[in-house]
């Protein structure tokens, strides 16, 4: 009869601690170490996804101004970006996704910064209110369950962010209409523009 995964994972430990020879405050904190060193699909899920959405985000950003080389010479935070798009955003600036996506960072950044099962208790309830608000359909599943909980979450999330990079995108192909009838010196041996911008 095999192990139990947990038993197992304890006497793991336990031989990695006696192989370190380690002693006294040093044992405990190895100890620790390795505790916190668990598999853990939903802190995967969380900063994998919030790297993508952040992503989708500063693509968006940099679609919408001229020279977007500069977005990543600012060292911008993921709040300090999610808060441009807003600005930036014509028609989804108060849209209640935002604050979805800021509880999935505020889940992120508890992950990132603290081991306090607490703190991020707190994050995923909020995380989970936020969601229920914007999915009320939701089965229980998708809400009882972290994972699943998480992995909805950033779907929904990229799926919107997608569509909000594509209203930046149609924007951006008015304003280069614009920009190439009221200077077209800088766009002298750039082909014509298209008679409506993509999207229209």
């Amino acid at each position: 009869m095999s192990e139990d995964p947990q038993e197992e994972r304890e006497r793991l430990i336990v031989e990695a601690i006696r192989g370190a020879n380690l002693k006294g405050s040093h044992r405990e904190h190895f100890r620790h170490l390795l505790d916190q060193l668990e598999r853990d699909d939903e802190a995967l899920i969380v900063l994998k996804g919030h790297l993508v959405i952040e992503e989708r985000i500063t693509s968006a950003i940099e679609k919408f101004v001229w020279h977007g080389e500069y977005i990543e010479r600012a060292r911008l935070t993921f709040a300090h970006k999610m808060q441009l798009a807003r600005a930036i955003s014509m028609d989804h600036s108060e849209n209640t996704m935002w604050d979805l996506i800021d509880k999935l960072n505020a889940v992120r950044n508890k992950l990132a910064h603290s081991l306090d099962r607490e703190q991020r208790t707190k994050a995923m309830a909020a995380l989970k209110g936020a969601y229920k608000r914007e999915v009320p359909t939701a089965d229980k599943d998708e809400v009882e369950n972290e994972t699943v909980l998480l992995a909805a979450v950033v779907s929904l999330c990229l799926g919107w962010v997608h569509t909000f990079e594509q209203e930046v995108e149609r924007f951006k192909d008015h304003v280069e209409i614009m920009d190439r009838t009221i200077n077209p010196h800088r766009h002298k041996e750039d082909p014509p523009p298209n008679a409506q911008p993509a999207g229209a």
